[in-house]
């Protein structure tokens, strides 16, 4: 029973912590409209799987984050890099006017792709710790093992959980979609990643 409430505990934190538009999530509708759902699922379990390590991360070396607080300081100022970073990137993919269009080629790998787009969100890795530590602190978490290998395993699953909620309404909007769809997406995800690493600053430097 109490690795069952371990998994939902992770499942919850997750499945909320990726219900808000982000890096990964958007990065799957992107991948959606390009490639087809089968390659958005696909991208989802590689995401789910970096969600799962950084979930361990979090939990298993809580002491040592506890006891070094910097590392945290560190991660959060390597997310505002990265989202000013993806701000730009969306800006320019959007005035090119790319549109749209399902793709067939086999170059691009999309389970490896949300691995890695997922594991440099790592963002996540302060939050589970934040939201694993009050749990702890009230007793309704556990860090030592097994339970923490159901925690994380429900974070994950969470993750993937809330990323197929995004893939069927990208499946939904790809039934219209044109060049103008793709074009507002990428103008949307530019200014939501720059949105991001405004309050990132404001979080790191005004606190």
């Amino acid at each position: 029973m109490q690795q069952l409430i371990h998994s939902i505990y992770g499942f919850t934190i997750l499945a909320a912590g990726v219900t808000l538009p982000g890096l990964v999530n958007m990065t799957a509708v992107r991948v959606c409209l390009k490639r087809g759902v089968a390659a958005a699922m696909r991208f989802n379990l590689g995401a789910a799987a970096a969600v799962f390590i950084h979930a361990y991360i979090a939990i298993a070396f809580a002491g040592l984050l506890s006891r070094n607080p910097d590392v945290l300081v560190y991660l959060r100022q390597m997310v505002l890099w990265l989202f000013l970073t993806l701000s730009f990137v969306f800006f320019y993919q959007a005035i090119r006017k790319q549109a749209a269009k399902a793709s067939k080629r086999k170059k691009s790998r999309p389970l490896l792709l949300g691995f890695l787009v997922s594991i440099v969100n790592v963002l996540n890795i302060p939050s589970v710790f934040a939201f694993g530590t009050y749990l702890r602190a009230r007793g309704q978490l556990v860090f030592a093992a097994p339970y923490r290998f159901f925690f994380v395993l429900g974070a994950a699953l969470g993750a993937f959980t809330m990323l197929t909620v995004y893939v069927a309404f990208a499946k939904r909007v790809n039934q219209n979609a044109d060049g103008a769809t793709f074009q507002r997406l990428n103008y949307f995800l530019s200014g939501l990643f720059l949105l991001l690493a405004f309050v990132q600053g404001v979080q790191l430097y005004y606190q």
